[in-house]
């Protein structure tokens, strides 16, 4: 089951929305449930109380707690890194509140069926990314971690240590062949730091900060792509 959520305070908005995801879902069949809210503190309170969204689209002009305030907290309280944002808004001029809660997409009112579909298609896309493993040997034994649970990686004296919010794992490796097999949300900041920016909580030019408050360093020959991945990123254009 695909969970879909709808946060609007306009009944007929949220109403039209479920329907175009009702219509995609008889179409490509695959299985969708879809829960609306008509404010933020209602959808907030059921995702304290562990309701599953994979995909939310909210309005930003919520009356209370508006959709920008209801991002940080699912992001920054709930720390939750998974749940793809569509942000709706009648308006265009959000950009740099929105930029550190990574959207998925930014809908204008009134939207389009057309709009709907291509946004679950690229959140299902992302899903199925996500929900991929990481395969490694460590103390002899072949294991695997999902790809999600993962904040970063980095070398040390020929080993590679994986990072969770939970522990950290050494096995060998090298990070210029891990490079290449990674999801397109990890990235290299440094020759002995790859990120995943779905764990990023800050960024500077010079640094990110890390969930869980690890602050690393992003070396100069990698300032410029860098900056560049994670603004696609932001705005869901990352491949």
């Amino acid at each position: 089951m695909y969970n879909i959520g709808i946060c609007d305070d306009e009944h007929a908005a949220c109403a039209q929305i479920a329907e175009m995801i009702y219509e995609y879902d008889r179409r490509n069949k695959v299985g969708i449930e879809v829960t609306v809210w008509n404010t933020g503190e209602g959808l907030y309170q059921d995702m304290q109380k562990k309701k599953a969204i994979d995909l939310l689209f909210l309005d930003i002009e919520l009356v209370s707690t508006d959709g920008i305030q209801v991002g940080r907290l699912i992001r920054r309280e709930l720390e939750n890194q998974d749940i793809s944002i569509a942000y709706i808004s009648s308006k265009s001029s959000y950009a740099l509140e929105l930029f550190k809660i990574h959207p998925i997409d930014f809908l204008i009112k009134p939207v389009s069926a057309q709009d709907i579909y291509e946004t679950i298609d690229e959140a299902l896309r992302l899903y199925d990314r996500n929900n991929t493993v990481f395969e490694y040997k460590a103390n002899g034994y072949n294991c695997k971690i999902p790809y999600r649970e993962i904040r970063y990686f980095y070398s040390e004296n020929k080993k590679i240590n994986m990072v969770t919010a939970d522990a950290t794992v050494q096995f060998t490796g090298k990070i210029k062949d891990l490079a290449g097999m990674v999801p397109g949300n990890f990235i290299q900041i440094h020759q002995s730091y790859i990120i995943n920016m779905n764990h990023m909580s800050e960024c500077s030019y010079e640094l990110v900060r890390m969930n869980g408050g690890a602050e690393l360093n992003i070396s100069q020959p990698y300032r410029k792509q860098v900056r560049k991945q994670i603004m696609d990123y932001a705005w869901g254009q990352d491949t």
